[in-house]
């Protein structure tokens, strides 16, 4: 067996709720991976892992995935910027993911200053998705264009879903860089 086959006796299948599998991993493996796909929130997938928190797998759930990732991403900023995620997690703002061109401005129709880490964006209300009383994020960055993508915390009320979200603050926390 090559390393991230799944053993001949592992299921697989599809399921909905906060993750299953074998090991202490989140999501479903084997050992102590996990696999992205199963996980918290509503969706369904499968994954696999083999070994010591190796491990993939595909599927779809509304934005588990991208969810699941936020941490590890973080692991590459600043001391800083990861207390300022968690503080903001705490205060209940919606942790979610923007695509900006290569300047850090908008480029989904959108008009903006270039952002960088700690950058707070206000719109006049009131709110409402897709015109330009919104600042937007999601948890499915793949579907939206742009060049770079950042994790933020769109903050008071917030709409949509997670293909949109929208909020009149939003706070640039991090950079997504690539490995």
């Amino acid at each position: 067996m090559l390393r991230g086959e799944a053993p001949d006796w592992a299921p697989s299948g599809s399921g909905y709720g906060s993750g299953s599998g074998y090991g202490s991993g989140d999501g479903s493996g084997y050992g102590s991976g996990y696999g992205y796909g199963d996980g918290d929130g509503s969706g369904y997938g499968y994954g696999y892992g083999y070994g010591d928190g190796d491990g993939y797998g595909d599927g779809y759930g509304s934005g588990s995935y991208w969810r699941a990732c936020i941490k590890n991403f973080a692991k590459k900023w600043s001391d800083a910027q990861r207390a300022r995620l968690e503080e903001l997690k705490a205060l209940g703002a919606k942790i979610a993911f923007w695509r900006s061109d290569a300047n850090g401005q908008a480029c989904q129709g959108g008009s903006n200053s270039p952002v960088k880490a700690g950058t707070i964006e206000t719109v006049q209300g009131p709110l409402k998705l897709c015109t330009k009383r919104a600042l937007h994020a999601t948890l499915t960055p793949q579907k939206w264009k742009g060049e770079r993508l950042w994790i933020v915390a769109l903050k008071g009320e917030v709409v949509g879903d997670d293909e949109k979200y929208g909020a009149l603050e939003r706070e640039i926390i991090g950079e997504v860089t690539p490995d």
